[in-house]
């Protein structure tokens, strides 16, 4: 029902080599500080994507980079964009996100992340283009602050064209309104239905998208000052396997306080006794002692619609949603230059060739 593309070990190298002396983007004191902008009165919205369109994801190239998007493949398009000035780092920011189907009706993998310009250009190694390369060291970049979603559920055949969703993107404050521009990247993977009854059978797209930002800047929230990445993508172990457990060292270049670990999980896997079905706990650790756990249990409601492949009742993967995040406290404070190791581990749960786990895993805190 669902697929992810696989990073290749000649990939990873090319990344890792590429990349390793450029990416230090959080360690530039200052390079993201948000802008001064408390006289910000009023509503600011910003229109990124408006009929965004995705393609079969299994099939060959079939975008057009235009008007200052770049597709990385069919199924992931991102934009340049840079909020300071016009909306406040304490403003209440919302992601509005609209998807319409189009040649696919199944309850799809999706996901909205965030890049620095600088992360960005130094992926890119000294271009001015995005070549394939380039798009394809994109693409595999872990360390990316997103969200994830699940596309609708065949909700055409109820007369339903299209599904809103909202993202809290309080979290991103500092990287929408920082001096270094920011890379919104939006994603719904999809393919191509050729069964006789689908309406858009013959549709080449798989789903469209609207998108915008809005920033409420009569509003004033204590929204973390700095954010860093962790984990965006599958979780696997050093052979590239399927792994229930995430572990990662990171350096802190910061003094943060009032920090916080901010996971989001997707259990992947529809066959019978799938993690799409079963509720799985998980332990949150930073530096070897856990500090939080968290139940996946999502309370999706029934389905509508029946198809071989998806329960009436599931459990951990809710078509038409915005996958929920779960925020785990850090106590005290965290020293500048200091590392830290980050642990999720997905208690007893299956990770084999058809079950996995997706996680969004970042830090987010404030400087002083």
């Amino acid at each position: 029902m669902k697929t992810q593309g696989i990073l290749t070990l000649l990939a990873a190298g090319t990344l890792f080599m590429a990349c390793k002396n450029n990416l230090r983007e959080d360690i530039k004191p200052g390079s993201d500080k948000p802008a001064a902008t408390t006289e910000l009165t009023g509503t600011y919205a910003e229109q990124i994507f408006t009929g965004l369109d995705f393609y079969n994801g299994y099939a060959a190239n079939a975008y057009t980079d235009a008007g200052g998007v770049i597709y990385l493949n069919n199924t992931v398009a991102l934009k340049k964009i840079s909020l300071r000035g016009k909306a406040d780092s304490t403003a209440t920011f919302k992601g509005e996100l609209r998807i319409y189907q189009r040649g696919d009706g199944y309850d799809r993998d999706g996901q909205l992340y965030f890049l620095r310009d600088s992360v960005v250009k130094a992926l890119l190694t000294n271009q001015t283009t995005f070549d394939s390369a380039a798009k394809s060291r994109i693409d595999a970049y872990a360390p990316k602050t997103g969200y994830l979603y699940v596309t609708p559920f065949f909700y055409w055949y109820q007369s339903i064209k299209s599904v809103p969703y909202t993202f809290d993107l309080k979290d991103v404050a500092s990287l929408l309104t920082g001096k270094d521009s920011v890379w919104v990247a939006l994603s719904a993977w999809g393919t191509h239905l050729d069964q006789s009854d689908w309406v858009g059978k013959n549709e080449p797209r798989s789903f469209s998208a609207d998108f915008s930002i809005t920033a409420d800047n009569n509003t004033t929230n204590a929204n973390p000052t700095y954010i860093q990445a962790v984990q965006f993508g599958r979780i696997a172990d050093a052979a590239g396997n399927n792994s229930r457990t995430l572990t990662k060292t990171i350096t802190i270049p910061y003094r943060l306080r009032n920090a916080k670990i901010v996971v989001v999980s997707q259990a992947w896997g529809a066959g019978s006794g799938g993690e799409e079905y079963t509720y799985r706990t998980h332990n949150v650790s930073w530096d070897n002692t856990q500090i939080g756990t968290f139940s996946s249990k999502v309370a999706c409601g029934p389905n509508t619609m029946r198809s071989y492949d998806i329960s009436s009742s599931p459990r951990n993967w809710c078509p038409s949603e915005v996958v929920p995040p779960h925020t785990i406290s850090i106590s005290g404070t965290i020293a500048a230059g200091s590392n830290h190791t980050v642990k999720v581990d997905i208690v007893n749960a299956k990770a084999d060739a058809n079950n996995n786990f997706k996680l969004s895993v970042y830090i987010a805190g404030e400087k002083y």
